[in-house]
């Protein structure tokens, strides 16, 4: 089936340089606007089409990244394996321009099969064409076309695509970084989301940035912590100035600093409930477009607010060189059972109970379940 010929888009008034740089760099931020700055583009180049593509020199494939809102190239990219302005890797070179002539002559260019099948049935010739970037498979490249009786892009085009190129590039890199960061966030929190500890990054006056499904489970349920006016809270009146100065200060320190020790504190829970350990650590200092600088977060991590939690796997066990016995009674203390609870569930005395916990705290030099619970929340990242 016949292709129609690209119908050539309205004459429109070039923009002014500074313009369409503005455009260029403002794109940076916002890449839904890119068709319309290579709509500017093509508008001051007297171009036909515009696109951005990255092109894989090993295996021909091409994607289209962006096309001029006007004009267009009638899918191209589909035949990108045979076209000849790509026979050679070498020719692009970051911040290079090129016409089609320096690739392939226009004699040589209309003996193929790409210049009968793909540009004739889409009335387009020639090429003038800015290298954004390559890496080891392919290259970025910014591609100007016009119509095959239209006059080749001359040496004052090609002078003002090597001007504008440059700012394309930066615009791109940019782009890229901001892509980069903002993909590998969302995976890192992704993975979090699918933690069934609950976890809550905060800033440094307790306002939520983003919480995992189990921490809004928990929030939900008011089990030690709420949200009130737009901020993470004790549940608890009289835990909250405790946790407000916690979080303030722990945003502050430096992640990884000898001296930025977690800090676990014990919350009371609701009446139905066990208290819970919160245990919130240094996360460093992250730019806010609200406050315009960089600022302090930390992470609020919920242990002991399931009971599940594996003695055998336990790191703190290990690390004490606690005995079966004496870590099944340090997991169940952390979990916030009282002895008497312990001993039925563990078919002990409470004597005996006393007897492992009382090991216990020689041995982590530890003098009470309090702190015996916080140092546990320290040392085992493992906990529920």
């Amino acid at each position: 089936m016949a292709r129609s010929a690209v119908m050539a888009p309205e004459a429109t008034t070039p923009a002014p340089p500074h313009e369409l740089v503005h455009a260029i760099h403002a794109a940076g931020a916002d890449d839904e606007s890119w068709p319309e700055v290579l709509d500017r583009l093509r508008s001051h180049l007297g171009a036909r089409a515009v696109t951005l593509v990255h092109h894989e020199f090993l295996g021909g494939g091409e994607v289209t990244l962006y096309e001029s809102a006007t004009g267009g190239t009638g899918g191209m990219t589909e035949y990108a394996a045979r076209n000849p302005w790509f026979m050679s890797s070498c020719d692009y070179q970051p911040g290079r321009v090129m016409t089609g002539d320096e690739l392939i002559s226009t004699p040589d260019l209309r003996r193929t099969d790409f210049y009968r099948e793909v540009l004739q049935p889409r009335g387009l010739l020639h090429l003038l064409c800015g290298v954004v970037d390559q890496r080891q498979r392919g290259a970025h490249v910014l591609a100007a076309y016009r119509a095959e009786n239209e006059p080749a892009f001359d040496a004052a085009q090609k002078a003002e695509l090597q001007l504008l190129l440059q700012h394309v590039t930066l615009s791109m890199r940019s782009q890229w970084r901001w892509q980069e960061a903002h993909d590998l966030a969302h995976a890192l929190l992704r993975l979090s989301d699918q933690d069934t500890n609950p976890a809550i990054l905060v800033s440094a006056d307790g306002e939520p940035v983003h919480t995992n499904a189990a921490g809004a489970r928990l929030l939900e349920r008011r089990h030690g912590l709420r949200v009130d006016g737009g901020r993470v809270v004790a549940a608890h009146p009289h835990d909250r100035r405790l946790l407000a100065e916690t979080i303030a200060r722990v945003a502050h320190e430096a992640p990884g600093a000898e001296a930025a020790r977690p800090a676990v504190l014990t919350l009371a829970g609701t009446a139905d409930d066990e208290p819970i350990v919160v245990v919130v650590r240094p996360a460093g200092a992250v730019f806010r477009r609200h406050a315009g600088s960089p600022r302090g977060l930390a992470m609020v991590a919920v242990r002991g607010a399931q009971p599940r939690h594996d003695p055998a796997a336990c790191v703190f066990a290990r690390q004490y060189e606690l005995t079966a016995a004496q870590a099944r009674v340090s997991a169940l203390v952390f979990s916030g059972q009282s002895l008497a609870t312990i001993a039925r569930s563990l078919g002990l005395s409470d004597n005996t109970v006393r007897s492992h916990l009382k090991q216990v705290f020689q041995k982590t030099d530890t003098h009470s379940q309090m702190e015996l619970v916080h140092l546990h929340a320290r040392v085992c990242s493992a906990l529920p």
